[in-house]
C-alpha cells in the first residue's frame, strides 16, 4: 500500500468533494489501471419514505435514493468508456439498514426495507447494533427469507404479498463478534472482491457499544472485539493473501468539522495498519468527509439524507490503489429526480399494507405543534412524560414507570385536519416507539432505583437521562459534592408528591421495558431486578393510552413539569448533624423538602389536562432561599456568634468578681 499525503490546506464542507488529486499518469500508466466506484449508504434505519432537509433541499426516500444512484453509476462508466478503461461499482451500506424503523418497514419487520436495498443492487453490508434489536437469528430470518413472521403475517392477511430475503450475493461481514461458545466470528470477518484482476479486500466492523445499546439478552452470546485490535489481525491475514488494497467497514462514528475529522473512527484510524486505505464509518449520523493518518474516512449522515461516491483507480501492476486516485464525495439524495419505479412499487406495496393501522385515528392533542422530540437525552422532556405515565397507568399495579430515552425515536405530530382538529393516529403513536419492546413489571428497592438514576451520568461522554413517572428526584452539581464521582449525583429522590422521601429499603413496583430491566445502555442497578411479570409491548401500550384519554374525552397535552431537579449543594453544620439525628430517620423536615421540590415540582399525571411547567429539565439557575424561617445559619457565621456570646458571657462575671472584691476591701 501506499502511505497517502495529507493536505496541507484542506477545507471540509458538506457536500463537497475531499480528495487527494491524482497525479499526471503517462498512456501506458492509465492502460494499467481500472476505475473503482464504491456508493455507499449508512443509518437507512427502514426509512424507505421519509423526507427531511439537508443543506436548504428537501431530501430523502429508497426510490430517490436508487435513480440517484443509478446515476452516478452511469456517469463512471461513461468517464471510463471516454478514455478506453474498464469501471467497476460496487455498492455497499455501513449497517443500521434496519431497526429502529417508521411503521411503513417496523410492522413488516422491515421486511420492506430489505427488499429495496436488494432491488438496488446492493451487494455488501456489515452489522450496525440495530441489527442486533431482536436477535440475530431474527435478522439471519430477514436476509434468507426462510419463514414468515407472525407480525408479518398478521398485517399481510389475504393479500398478494411475499417476501424470498436477500441475493446469495448479497454478502454481510462482521470481523470483531464472536460466538461465546465456538470464538468464531458469526459472520465472515471479511470478504475479498475481484475488481477487474486487482482483490480488494473489506473488512466488517461493529461498534463495541452494541453490547450495551441493545437488549442484553440479544447480545449476551457474543463477545465483542475491541476494533482496532481486530481490523489490524485481519488486515495481517489478507496481506498474507497478497491483498494489498483494503478498506474497512466500520459501524463507528467520525465526523467533519472545519477541516478536521474526528470521532471514535478517527481516533482508531491512527491505530490501525497502514495497509487499510479507506474507511466507511456510521454510529453517529453524522458528515464525515476527510483524512486521518493517510486514510480516506467517509459517513453520508442518516436515513438516506444521502449517499457516498467513493471514486479511485487500481493497479493491475502494484495490485493496490494507484497513488493519490482516491476521492470521496457526500451527495444529497435530493427528490428532484425521478424516483426509480421498481423501488418505488416497494415502497408503495409496504404503504398499502401499513396504511390503514398508520391512519387510524386514536386521539387529539391540544395543539397542532409537535410533542417532544427524538432520544431527548439530556433531561426531562415532554414526550418522555407522556411515554412513561402511559407505561405507568396501563401497567396495573405499577408505583413508577422508567424508560430510556434513546427509545423515543421521533416526536408526537399530530395532522390538522379541516375542521382545525389535531389528530393523532396510530402511526404517528407507534413512530414514537418503534421497537415494540415488551414493559415488565418489576420489583427495585428505593436504594436499588437511586443507584440506577446515578448511572445516568456515569459516562461522561455520553450522559442519558432517563425519563420518569410517579417520583421525582433533586440531583447536584458532582464538582462541587465530595463523594460524587460523576458529572451529578442524586440527593434525594421522592414520591410524586415531592414532599415525600422513598424509603430506600421498602420495594416499589416499576414499569420498564424489557431493555432496561435487563440493563441496557450500561444500567446495570435496574437488572437486579425481581420480575413479577410481562405485559404488552411499548409501543401497543402507548398507543392505547392515548386512545383512553380520548374515550375520557381528554385531548393529549403534555409538559416538562420538574420531574428531574438540579439544585445547589447543602451545606450543613456539625449543630445540624446533631439535630439531623433526631429527625425520622434522617429526614429533612417538612420545610425542607417544600423548599428542594419547589419551582414546578408538581403536575398532572393525566396529560389529558393542564400540568404545571418549568424551562427544562435541567435548571441550571435554580436556588433555595436559605435565610428563610428553619433554615440554620451557615457554619462560619453560628462560630461567630457562639464566640461573641462566650466573650459577652466572660465579661459579665469578671466584673461581677471584680466588683465583689472591691467591696469586701472596704469593710
Amino acid at each position: 500500500m501506499w502511505k497517502k499525503t495529507i493536505l496541507t490546506s484542506f477545507i471540509a464542507f458538506p457536500l463537497t468533494f475531499t480528495s487527494v488529486h491524482a497525479e499526471e499518469s503517462s498512456p501506458k500508466q492509465q492502460a494499467e489501471t481500472i476505475d473503482f466506484q464504491m456508493l455507499s449508504i449508512n443509518d437507512f434505519h427502514g426509512n424507505l419514505d421519509t423526507s427531511s432537509t439537508l443543506d436548504g433541499k428537501e431530501v430523502g426516500g429508497a426510490a430517490y435514493l436508487a435513480t440517484h444512484l443509478n446515476e452516478h453509476q452511469k456517469e463512471m462508466e461513461a468517464q471510463a468508456q471516454n478514455v478506453g478503461k474498464k469501471s467497476y461499482t460496487l455498492r455497499l451500506h455501513v449497517g443500521d439498514a434496519v431497526g429502529a424503523s417508521p411503521s411503513i418497514s417496523s410492522l413488516l419487520q422491515d421486511e420492506p426495507t430489505m427488499k429495496a436495498i436488494n432491488k438496488m443492487g446492493f451487494k455488501l453490508g456489515t452489522l450496525g447494533n440495530h441489527e442486533f434489536d431482536e436477535g440475530i437469528p431474527e435478522f439471519k430470518r430477514l436476509i434468507s427469507g426462510s419463514s414468515v413472521h407472525p407480525k408479518v403475517a398478521k398485517f399481510t392477511e389475504g393479500m398478494d404479498y411475499t417476501y424470498n430475503g436477500i441475493d446469495h450475493d448479497f454478502k454481510y461481514i462482521a470481523a470483531n463478534v464472536v460466538d461465546k461458545d465456538s470464538g468464531k466470528p458469526i459472520f465472515d470477518p471479511f470478504t475479498v472482491k475481484d475488481i477487474g484482476g486487482v482483490k480488494v479486500g473489506f473488512i466488517g466492523i461493529v461498534t463495541t457499544e452494541t453490547k450495551t445499546s441493545v437488549i442484553p439478552t440479544s447480545t449476551k452470546p457474543f463477545h465483542f472485539l475491541d476494533e482496532a485490535e481486530t481490523i489490524n489481525k485481519y488486515t495481517k491475514e489478507l496481506e498474507e493473501q497478497g491483498v494489498k488494497a483494503i478498506v474497512v467497514m466500520a459501524h463507528e462514528g467520525a465526523a467533519t468539522s472545519n477541516g478536521e475529522t474526528t470521532g471514535i473512527m478517527a481516533d482508531l484510524a491512527k491505530k490501525i495498519d497502514d495497509e487499510v486505505d479507506i474507511i466507511f464509518a456510521a454510529h453517529s449520523h453524522q458528515f464525515a468527509d476527510g483524512i486521518v493518518d493517510g486514510k480516506v474516512i467517509i459517513q453520508d449522515y442518516n436515513y438516506a439524507k444521502a449517499f457516498g461516491d467513493v471514486r479511485t483507480e487500481l493497479d493491475t501492476g502494484t495490485k493496490d490503489f494507484v497513488k493519490n486516485s482516491i476521492k470521496a464525495e457526500v451527495v444529497p439524495n435530493t427528490r428532484d429526480v425521478k424516483p426509480d419505479p421498481e423501488i418505488q412499487a416497494v415502497v408503495d406495496e409496504a404503504k398499502k399494507v401499513t396504511v390503514k393501522a398508520e391512519e387510524e385515528p386514536i386521539g387529539q392533542a391540544v395543539s397542532g405543534e409537535p410533542i417532544g422530540k427524538a432520544k431527548p437525552e439530556e433531561g426531562e422532556n415532554a414526550l418522555g412524560n407522556l411515554v412513561t405515565d402511559a407505561q405507568r397507568f396501563m401497567t396495573q399495579g405499577a408505583d413508577f414507570a422508567i424508560t430510556n430515552s434513546g427509545g423515543i425515536r421521533q416526536a408526537l405530530i399530530p395532522i390538522t385536519n379541516d375542521k382545525g382538529e389535531h389528530i393523532l393516529t396510530w402511526g404517528s403513536a407507534y413512530n414514537v416507539q418503534p421497537f415494540n419492546n415488551y414493559i415488565q413489571l418489576v420489583e427495585l428497592t428505593g436504594q436499588q432505583i437511586k443507584d440506577g438514576l446515578n448511572q445516568q451520568w456515569q459516562n461522561p461522554e455520553h450522559i442519558m437521562f432517563l425519563q420518569i413517572s410517579g417520583f421525582t428526584y433533586t440531583y447536584v452539581d458532582g464538582s462541587k459534592e465530595k463523594d460524587c464521582p460523576n458529572k451529578y449525583c442524586v440527593q434525594d429522590v421522592f414520591l410524586e408528591d415531592g414532599k415525600t422521601k422513598i424509603d430506600m429499603n421498602k420495594t416499589y413496583k416499576v414499569a420498564m421495558n424489557e431493555f432496561l430491566t435487563a440493563g441496557g445502555d450500561g444500567f446495570s442497578a435496574f437488572a437486579k431486578n425481581k420480575l413479577l411479570r410481562n405485559d404488552g409491548t411499548d409501543s401497543d401500550m402507548f398507543a392505547n393510552y392515548i386512545e383512553k384519554l380520548s374515550a375520557e374525552g381528554k385531548k393529549v397535552e403534555a409538559t416538562v413539569e420538574g420531574r428531574q431537579k438540579l439544585v445547589p449543594p447543602v451545606k450543613v453544620s456539625s449543630q445540624d448533624n446533631k439535630q439531623d439525628k433526631h429527625d425520622d430517620n434522617g429526614k429533612n423536615s417538612k420545610e425542607d423538602n417544600e423548599k428542594t421540590m419547589e419551582n414546578g415540582q408538581t403536575g398532572t399525571n393525566q396529560h389529558g389536562n393542564s400540568g404545571s411547567s418549568n424551562d427544562g429539565g435541567i435548571d441550571e439557575d435554580s436556588h433555595h432561599d436559605r435565610s428563610s424561617k428553619g433554615e440554620k445559619l451557615p457554619n462560619t457565621s453560628t462560630n461567630m456568634y457562639n464566640y461573641l456570646v462566650a466573650g459577652i458571657m466572660m465579661i459579665g462575671i469578671s466584673m461581677l468578681f471584680f466588683k465583689k472584691r472591691k467591696k469586701s476591701k472596704s469593710y
